[in-house]
């Protein structure tokens, strides 16, 4: 959000909510409630898009979570439980093949601190930035 604020892109978020509405973007709703920003709060709550955009537990298989915070430990920081949707988010993106991630973060250069990208690249889950899903999606702004 930070990086495209919906006041100075408002056809971003339009583009974001016609993909949300269309099924063609979701998240976890661990990552869901995690969300901090009352801005996105919001927009999520004035545009209706909780029930379009949240996959339920049920709808990940917990066994992947697990598996993948077993192999990388470091994920999640244990002592303020920061990033506790990554391992939905990468979980999410196996359990559904066809799925790709969005993310704003960076490979890590730090092998026992990993994050998202680090993680889906080792796993062969494809990760983008929010530009190359602008790019992908074939969005002109004018």
């Amino acid at each position: 959000y930070h990086s495209y604020p919906m006041e100075n892109f408002p056809s971003l978020w339009d583009k974001f909510e016609d993909l949300i509405k269309s099924d063609r973007l979701k998240m976890p709703e661990i990552v869901f409630d995690e969300v901090k920003d009352e801005e996105i709060k919001k927009w999520y709550k004035e545009k209706k898009l909780k029930p379009y955009i949240r996959l339920t537990i049920d709808h990940i298989d917990q066994h992947k979570v697990r598996d993948i915070l077993s192999k990388y430990r470091t994920l999640i920081n244990s002592k303020t439980g920061k990033s506790g949707g990554d391992p939905w988010i990468i979980a999410s993106a196996q359990e559904f093949q066809t799925s790709v991630v969005v993310t704003q973060e960076n490979l890590s250069g730090e092998e026992d601190k990993p994050k998202i990208p680090n993680v889906c690249k080792d796993l062969g889950i494809e990760c983008i930035k929010i530009v190359d899903l602008i790019k992908r999606e074939n969005w002109i702004f004018r």
